[in-house]
C-alpha cells in the first residue's frame, strides 16, 4: 500500500472510532462510565473500554496531524513545513 494511502486510512479509521466511542459515552451518559465489574454497567462496561482506548489510535504509529503532513506532501505535492 503506497504511504499515502495508509496515512489516509489511518486518519479516517483511528478518527471514525474516537469519534463513535464518543457518541456513544454522550448516549449512555453517567452510565457510560461505568467498569465492567458494576452491576449498572451498559454494554458490560465495553464502551468505556473502547471510549479509553481510542484516544490511543490518534497516537500510535504516528498522530493524525502527522498522517496529515504526509498525505499534504506525497498525496498532494504540497511542500513541507
Amino acid at each position: 500500500v503506497p504511504n499515502k494511502e495508509a496515512s489516509m486510512s489511518k486518519v479516517f479509521g483511528s478518527e471514525a472510532v474516537q469519534h463513535v466511542t464518543k457518541t456513544g459515552m454522550e448516549i449512555l451518559g453517567m452510565y457510560g462510565i461505568l467498569n465492567r465489574d458494576e452491576k449498572w454497567a451498559p454494554l458490560k462496561g465495553r464502551m468505556q473500554e473502547n471510549w479509553m482506548s481510542a484516544f490511543s489510535g490518534t497516537i500510535a504509529a504516528g498522530t493524525s496531524e502527522v498522517q496529515r503532513n504526509i498525505i499534504a506532501s506525497r498525496g498532494l505535492g504540497l511542500p513541507r513545513g
